[in-house]
């Protein structure tokens, strides 16, 4: 059972949107957040500044950037970048890009969903994320980004989100990356309570991204009642709820630095023990992988395309995935990668780049690059369920709820 609920947030202004919404804060590195900071200094982004986002040897300590946070916050409120919804309510929220357009819910539901295996994770995360993330929650106060959850489509749902959707929008905008946002405040009780009503059979949610927030979430509720405080924001998770069926998921392929101790031809060889092997033709054009069990490698300016000789039938969802094979039967038994989130040997490109930021990765001195088929939803549904852990970077989520439309106070 989903229980959502109303809320009441300050919305970014229409004529402040452009400028203030940032980017999904997780999908930038820390030095693509500093030069966005510099080049974008009225950004959201800049009320969410963290030690690791400054060049080494010239950090702050935690408790100054946190103050900064607070005073650029403050800064926001004030200057009139955003203004306070004057009634509760729910959000429509629709997202598009390169023709790809998803609509979903903004609403709180209780952390108890989340305490309790409802609302269902697919990641594991860091401990020293999650207390820098509470701890920016208990001083500064703010979620301004919502967690991406899915759900298994309704039609009652879709019927009220439609007729909300055909209204006006209160905010309609265009980010300068091509990624268009339109948002609708549903405030009608009817409406509300058909919605909560339609969200009741809704029997588990999944995650997708926003692990750490969630996590982050559960740390300051704790310490909001070991202050002894009562029910509050805290108690509850600042969402957007996607139909499944609606999400685009794309791949994470992988760069590897070099081959250890291999020669290509041995690394060919041992390739061929599992894998179908494929050489492009140098005239044709290099193609993302077409299906699951199929891989595309570049090596030294060649492209070959691998496909696995016997399907994988284990037990465990997890060993399923075209990730955890390229894992279990390359990079781990031929080039000596065994831990997929530190060997630094190991790094990931993004889907949205295509075989070409593999290619231009490639041309950047990683001796090695795989293409991947993109994990679907469904295989993501039977790892949460199962409870189970994705290798890192599996999946792919674009586009991304953005940061800063909303400023929740708790």
């Amino acid at each position: 059972m989903t229980q959502i609920r109303t809320f009441r947030p300050y919305v970014v202004s229409a004529e402040h949107a452009t400028d203030t919404v940032s980017p999904a804060y997780d999908s930038l590195s820390p030095a693509q957040r500093l030069a966005f900071r510099e080049a974008h200094p009225h950004n959201y982004i800049n009320a969410m500044r963290a030690t690791d986002d400054f060049p080494s040897g010239q950090r702050p300590s935690e408790e100054q950037v946190l103050k900064e946070n607070i005073a650029q916050l403050q800064q926001f409120l004030t200057d009139g970048a955003y203004h306070r919804c004057v009634e509760e309510g729910i959000f429509v929220y629709e997202i598009g890009v390169e023709g790809h357009t998803q609509t979903g819910i903004v609403a709180e539901i209780p952390i108890a969903e989340y305490e309790s295996g409802l609302v269902r994770k697919h990641e594991g995360t860091r401990k020293e994320h999650e207390v820098r993330l509470s701890q920016y929650l208990d001083t500064v106060g703010a979620s301004s980004s919502p967690i991406c959850l899915a759900y298994e489509g309704s039609t009652e749902i879709d019927t009220i989100v439609n007729v909300a959707a055909g209204q006006d929008p209160v905010l309609d905008f265009l980010l300068p990356d091509g990624v268009r946002q339109r948002l609708w405040q549903v405030t009608d009780s009817a409406q509300l309570q058909a919605l909560r009503t339609a969200f009741l059979p809704v029997e588990a949610t999944y995650l997708t991204d926003g692990h750490h927030r969630a996590a982050s979430t559960l740390h300051h509720a704790a310490s909001r009642r070991a202050a002894g405080k009562g029910e509050g924001p805290w108690d509850y998770l600042l969402v957007v709820l996607f139909p499944a069926d609606q999400l685009r998921v794309l791949p994470f392929n992988r760069c590897v630095r070099d081959l250890g101790d291999m020669m290509p031809a041995e690394l060919l060889a041992a390739l061929a023990e599992d894998f179908v092997i494929e050489p492009v033709a140098q005239d044709q054009k290099i193609t993302s992988p077409e299906k699951r069990g199929q891989f595309v490698m570049l090596l030294d300016g060649q492209a070959t395309r691998l496909s696995l000789r016997q399907p994988v039938h284990d037990a465990s969802p997890v060993n399923n995935l075209d990730v955890s094979i390229l894992q279990n039967r390359v990079l781990a038994p031929l080039l000596g990668i065994h831990d997929a989130r530190e060997d630094p040997r190991l790094d990931y490109v993004t889907g949205d780049s295509g075989i070409p930021g593999l290619v231009q990765r490639c041309s950047e001195g990683w001796q090695l690059g795989f293409a991947c088929f993109p994990t679907s939803l469904s295989e993501l549904m039977a790892v949460a369920d199962a409870g189970e852990v994705m290798p890192p970077k599996s999946t792919c989520f674009d586009p991304k709820p953005r940061s800063g439309i909303f400023i929740r106070m708790s």
